[in-house]
């Protein structure tokens, strides 16, 4: 458990047991602002206008591109909007519960720029601790348990939604450290500290690839997939089907990707009720 983690754990125990917790009311003042904002942005229509951004630019270079190609979206089930408030709520709950911890928060919720390979890419962070970028999230119960707990090289590997790219764009606009994440269960309420413990080497990987990714979006380099289709095997033997990566399955150009692809049950599966599955054989 990181320091930060065991702050921010000690504070909600003397909450959750009715043993009181020093704050400020102007705290409380801010997360209703911040609340009342999520509440316009997410009622409101969005631009369509594509651009690149701090929180896009960690994502498949296959997903930007079809997004700057005007690709058709999926459209998301009714309670999309509940699950992003959830999170915005999540995140301005963590931030007042962060200064009752009297975490070192060292800067919150800067605008900020990258230059790289010639652009200017814009955002705002949530907030610094310690000098150092850190990102709040949440996630199901099932991520928490099986990406987030298991630490930082599990996170790297499963970063479906490119927040290692996100919080190295922080990070580099500010010229600060990588710090990393707060994450919260937004089932449970549980919550992790999860830190970025990348090499010299491996972060340089890293830049290295978003430059290039940036390159390829500005410059309209040819589309192609990031992710190939994976052959199914049931108890290691081969089916002879093939269905979709994970990355694919979550993106929300998945149609424009793969028009051929449909949700099916998992026929090899010997489960009273089949899990679905995406097949494009």
């Amino acid at each position: 458990m990181t320091p930060i983690e065991a702050q921010i754990r000690s504070v909600l125990d003397a909450a959750s047991n009715d043993e009181g917790v020093e704050f400020k009311e102007e705290w409380i003042e801010e997360a209703g602002e911040q609340f009342k904002a999520a509440l316009r942005k997410q009622f409101s229509p969005q631009s369509r206008e594509f651009r690149l951004r701090m929180s896009n630019i960690g994502r498949p270079l296959c997903q930007l591109q079809m997004e700057k190609s005007g690709a058709k979206k999926q459209r998301m089930p009714y309670n999309h909007v509940v699950r992003m408030l959830i999170g915005d709520s999540v995140e301005a709950i963590v931030r007042f519960v962060i200064k009752a911890a009297d975490v070192n928060v060292t800067s919150d919720g800067d605008k900020v720029v990258l230059e790289t390979a010639g652009e200017r890419i814009k955002g705002e962070s949530d907030l610094d601790i310690d000098g150092k970028a850190y990102d709040i999230k949440s996630c199901s119960p099932w991520a928490f348990k099986n990406k987030w707990l298991k630490g930082y090289d599990e996170v790297r590997a499963k970063d479906d939604f490119g927040y290692v790219g996100q919080l190295y764009g922080y990070a580099d606009a500010q010229g600060k450290d990588l710090g990393g994440w707060v994450v919260v269960d937004k089932s449970s309420g549980e919550i992790a500290v999860v830190e970025v413990e990348d090499t010299v080497s491996q972060q340089k990987e890293i830049r290295k690839q978003r430059e290039e990714t940036v390159k390829a979006v500005v410059n309209d380099a040819p589309f192609r997939r990031c992710f190939e289709a994976i052959p199914e095997v049931y108890r290691k033997v081969p089916t002879g089907r093939k269905t979709l990566p994970k990355n694919c399955t979550l993106c929300s150009f998945l149609h424009a990707c793969w028009p051929e692809a449909r949700q099916e049950e998992k026929e090899c599966s010997t489960a009273r009720n089949k899990p679905l599955e995406w097949y494009v054989d």
